[in-house]
């Protein structure tokens, strides 16, 4: 009597079935076949089919962008960090973010921050881009997010002061902060959904640091015969710039301006309001005559000089 084998191959079920690359849903299909003799006789079979469903992986890289410490001034407005939030899990999905000042580690505080999406692809902070609270990205898509911050003008900080933003992108889908947490048939398509590596969260750090400056003149008259000549030496005292600079020099009455002696660093501006930095304003009535000349932002290493001709009345 010839005895007959039968043999049966199943899959065992393969659960968190995720990859890298592979799309969050795609489904995979398998068997085995199995080659064998017995006796002088020679068989084949195959086992069932199996069926498995990748699952989404959720995976969030957030990184700071700028090359060094952004250098900030006291009251200035709409200073920005740039950051970079990339999705490295392998389906579409939906980011909290948020900007956290470190105030134990800082050592002082912002007037105001909000974060923006560079919504243009520009890679650049201009009006165009829109206050976000989240940012939606397809697997391996990546944006450029910036925290816009207006500096305080009461700081009493000293230059070199420091201020340390957490910036973190959360996954609206899972986002524990554990890796291998599993959320059941919450991915794409039914699968599970499952934090990676980061826990589905991503952070990195940015700084700001505090320059003071100020800015100094020195006023000095020289008089020979009935001649005045005015010289203002403008310099900056400290670190990094100040800003909308503009010198305004009241004219005495017992003088009278000399038209067209208005010089910056030995360059001569028109008395009219033009294009060039400076002007003179007659006397009108009450009011005084004056030059003024508009510096706009003075750095440190900036030296300006203005000088001007008077006469006695």
């Amino acid at each position: 009597m010839r005895k007959l084998l039968v043999i049966f191959l199943l899959l065992s079920n393969l659960s968190l079935l995720y990859a890298k690359g592979v799309s969050a849903g795609t489904v995979i299909k398998n068997s085995v076949s199995l080659d064998f003799i017995i006796g002088s006789e020679s068989f084949k079979i195959k086992s069932n089919i199996y069926e498995s469903i990748v699952d989404q992986l959720i995976d969030v890289k957030v990184s700071w962008m700028d090359t060094t410490e952004v250098s900030v001034s006291k009251g200035e407005k709409k200073r920005v960090l740039s950051f970079k939030v990339l999705n490295s899990g392998n389906a579409k999905d939906r980011f909290n973010l948020f900007a956290d000042e470190l105030k134990n580690r800082s050592n002082f505080n912002l007037a105001r921050k909000r974060i923006y999406l560079d919504t243009n692809n520009n890679l650049y902070f201009d009006p165009k881009d829109r206050v976000r609270k989240t940012v939606t990205l397809d697997a391996d898509d990546e944006s450029l997010v910036f925290v816009v911050s207006d500096i305080s003008d009461t700081t009493n900080a000293p230059s070199q002061s420091k201020n340390y933003i957490n910036f973190k992108a959360i996954s609206r889908k899972g986002g524990s902060g554990i890796k291998g947490k599993v959320y059941r048939k919450k991915g794409l398509k039914n699968s599970d959904a499952i934090d990676g590596l980061s826990g589905g969260v991503g952070e990195d750090e940015g700084i700001y640091k505090l320059l003071i400056a100020t800015v100094v003149m020195d006023k000095k008259a020289t008089i020979k015969d009935d001649l005045i000549t005015v010289s203002i030496d403008v310099t900056l005292s400290g670190e990094g710039s100040v800003k909308k600079v503009f010198i305004k020099d009241d004219i005495p009455n017992e003088t009278k301006y000399i038209k067209n002696s208005l010089k910056l660093n030995g360059i001569s501006l028109s008395d009219k309001s033009d294009t060039d930095k400076g002007q003179y304003k007659r006397k009108y009535k009450d009011r005084e005559a004056y030059i003024r000349v508009k510096l706009g932002e003075v750095f440190s290493l900036d030296h300006f000089i203005i000088t001007y001709n008077l006469e006695m009345r």
